[in-house]
């Protein structure tokens, strides 16, 4: 049986958010306590990560995560990507190159985020990650790990990013836009996975109402939010939510 787990559900200040006395931010719910947006599919003793969030090092400590091989990237912001430095550690255990799966966007902006890894060291000593890109095409499907993946573009802002569908599981984060083509490459999963950031709209984000409505025109059997700002406290929310629409929180698994 298919599974997925968030490792982390918080948008890029994370929550609690630092300097902040908020009602969310000083919260004993745990549920209220939101490392950076990264997830674990898993299916017949494989994995794919998705995303390696800035907080990827205690994620992996928490969930004992022993092997890494392969990484569907959204976009190259710091909060998805920032992680990445800690996959050396695989590389040394396993002996193995990691690939990661990223649109041709992505796959420029992490040679210019991370320099060391993809050109010339900038100093001797020291290990790096070893890493191999591989740049996917929207709506195109390819195979990662054993399993079939179809790219789902959505724009964040006016950036371009990736969501993917995995079989019945849809995953998109960061998103402020779906087109008419996109909705059609998520039709019929049992399981989206979605970014829902406040009660305000942003310019970048869906807001709560946002993605409640792009829930709803994708039709899943659940929905779970995530990239969730201090703004949405757990329990309230999901009072306020559909029955089938819910907020993710941090060590959730989901089976389908």
């Amino acid at each position: 049986m298919p599974s997925l787990k968030f490792l982390g559900t918080g948008t890029s200040h994370g929550v609690p958010e630092i300097a902040c006395s908020c009602d969310v931010c000083t919260s004993t719910n745990s549920k209220n306590r939101r490392l950076r947006s990264c997830a674990l599919f898993q299916k017949n003793g494989r994995s794919l990560l998705i995303d390696c969030s800035k907080d990827f090092r205690e994620q992996a400590l928490v969930h004992k995560i022993i092997n890494i091989t392969d990484i569907l990237v959204t976009h190259a912001h710091a909060d998805h990507v920032f992680g990445l430095d800690e996959l050396r550690v695989y590389n040394r255990l396993h002996k193995n190159r990691i690939n990661l799966y990223m649109s041709p966007e992505c796959d420029n902006s992490l040679r210019i985020l991370f320099p060391y890894i993809y050109g010339q060291p900038l100093q001797k000593g020291g290990g790096v990650s070893l890493l191999d890109n591989h740049v996917v095409q929207p709506g195109i499907a390819f195979d990662a790990a054993g399993f079939k993946i179809v790219p789902i573009p959505v724009m964040h802002g006016k950036l371009p990013v990736y969501g993917y569908r995995i079989g019945d599981l849809a995953y998109i984060t960061d998103c402020s836009y779906i087109s008419e083509e996109s909705f059609k490459l998520v039709r019929g999963v049992k399981v989206l996975v979605l970014g829902a950031l406040r009660y305000r709209e942003h310019p970048t984000h869906f807001n709560l109402d946002q993605a409640v409505e792009a829930a709803q025109i994708i039709g899943a059997d659940q929905t779970w939010f995530v990239h969730i700002s201090h703004n949405l406290d757990h329990d309230k929310v999901n009072s306020e939510l559909p029955d089938n629409i819910n907020l993710a929180y941090d060590g959730l698994t989901v089976r389908f």
